[in-house]
C-alpha cells in the first residue's frame, strides 16, 4: 500500500503542480474555505489510482463523497493541504494520503511538490524525507521551543483564543503559517509544536508521520483522536506542557 500511496502522491502533486503554475481561479465553498479546479481533479486522479490496485477499499477525501465506508481499509486524502497558500504561489502546500485499517493509521504521505520534499511512513518503519530518516526535535522547555499555529480566528471559534496567546507567550519564539508549513518544519525538527484545526483528511497523513519519526499527536484535550476537529502534534517531550496550558 505504501508504494501505491506514493505513486499516487507523485501523480496527483504533478498534476496539481501544473495547476500552481497558472494560478487557477479559487471559489469558497458552503463553510468559507477555498476550493480550485486543482483540489477537485487532483482528488480524482488520486481516486483513481487507489480504486484501480485496492478496488475493496474505501476512500474519504475532502472534495468528493466517500466510496465503501465500512471497508477495513480507508484511504483519507487531502487533494491540496494550503489550499489559500496554493492560491496565491507560496511553495508550502501538500498532497496528503493516509490509510487506516480498522481506522488505526498504517501508512501516511506528505508530498510537497513545489519544494520537491517526500514525506513518507509505514507503521513500525520510522519516517522519512525522500529517503532519509527523520527524528523530531529534543526540545524540552517551552521557553526553548517554537510553534506554528494556524489562524487566530480559528482558535476563537473553538474558545482557544486566551490559551493559544498564553502559549504563544510561553514559546522562544512563533508564527501563523498553518499546519502545512508546521508539520513540515516539525518533521525536519526546526519546529517543536504545531497545531490547528480542521478535519480527518487535514490531520491523519501529518499526525502518523510525526509519531514514527518520535513525536506525538493528539487533540486538544490530549486524545490520540483525529477526528474531534482539533490536532496537536510535538516533538512529545512538550506534548503534556501544552495540553496542560490549552486546557487551564
Amino acid at each position: 500500500m505504501l508504494d501505491v500511496a506514493i505513486d499516487a502522491a507523485k501523480k496527483g502533486g504533478d498534476l496539481a503542480y501544473r495547476y500552481f503554475k497558472t494560478q487557477p481561479k479559487v471559489t469558497f465553498k458552503p463553510d468559507n474555505s477555498p476550493v480550485t479546479k486543482a483540489d477537485i481533479e487532483v482528488e480524482k486522479l488520486i481516486r483513481k489510482i487507489i480504486t484501480k490496485n485496492f478496488p475493496d477499499h474505501g476512500i474519504i477525501g475532502e472534495e468528493l463523497p466517500p466510496v465503501n465506508p465500512k471497508a477495513r481499509y480507508q484511504w483519507i486524502i487531502d487533494p491540496i493541504d494550503g489550499t489559500k497558500r496554493f492560491s496565491i504561489g507560496h511553495p508550502y502546500w501538500s498532497i496528503l494520503i493516509a490509510v487506516l485499517e480498522n481506522f488505526k493509521p498504517v501508512v501516511g504521505i506528505s508530498f510537497f511538490p513545489a519544494t520537491n520534499e517526500l514525506f513518507q511512513a509505514r507503521k513500525g518503519d520510522g519516517s522519512y524525507r525522500n529517503g532519509k530518516k527523520l527524528q523530531v526535535s529534543k526540545t524540552s522547555k517551552l521557553e526553548e521551543a517554537f510553534l506554528i499555529t494556524g489562524a487566530l480566528s480559528h482558535f476563537s471559534k473553538i474558545n482557544k483564543e486566551k490559551q493559544l496567546l498564553r502559549l504563544i507567550k510561553s514559546c522562544r519564539s512563533s508564527g501563523g503559517d498553518g499546519y502545512s508549513v508546521g508539520h513540515n518544519f516539525l518533521l525536519k525538527g526546526k519546529v517543536d509544536i504545531c497545531m490547528e484545526t480542521g478535519n480527518l483528511y487535514d490531520f491523519v497523513a501529518p499526525a502518523f508521520i510525526v509519531k514514527e519519526a518520535g513525536g506525538r499527536y493528539s487533540d486538544f484535550s490530549g486524545n490520540e483522536n483525529l477526528n474531534s476537529g482539533t490536532c496537536l502534534l510535538t516533538n512529545g517531550l512538550l506534548h503534556d506542557q501544552v495540553i496542560s496550558l490549552l486546557n487551564s
